[in-house]
């Protein structure tokens, strides 16, 4: 996989989470910039880093790296992702 298309990928979960770039970056105690150069394809990224950001957006590494192919399934899982945290929030909805 190339890094613009593993850069893209990252950029949709994020995006389907409601998280900006600021609070992922903040998250990876990384400056905002270095962060963006991770979705624009610019920087190469470990795979402790890519645990780190899968972990964040609350998907499987595998989702991040799906090729082009695979945009069904890539918005599948991110469809899945927002439900889990909808449910998430839900569970923490105090009824009175």
């Amino acid at each position: 996989m190339d890094l613009i298309q593993l850069g893209k990928n990252i950029s949709a979960f994020r995006r389907a989470q409601h998280l900006t770039q600021e609070d992922v970056a903040f998250e990876l105690n990384i400056t905002n910039v270095s962060y963006s150069r991770i979705e624009r394809g610019i920087t190469d990224v470990s795979f402790n880093r890519l645990l780190q950001i899968a972990q964040i957006l609350k998907v499987p590494v595998s989702a991040l790296v799906q090729d082009d192919t695979s945009a069904d399934f890539r918005q599948l899982s991110a469809d899945i992702a927002q439900i889990k945290a909808d449910i998430a929030e839900i569970k923490n909805v105090v009824v009175v």
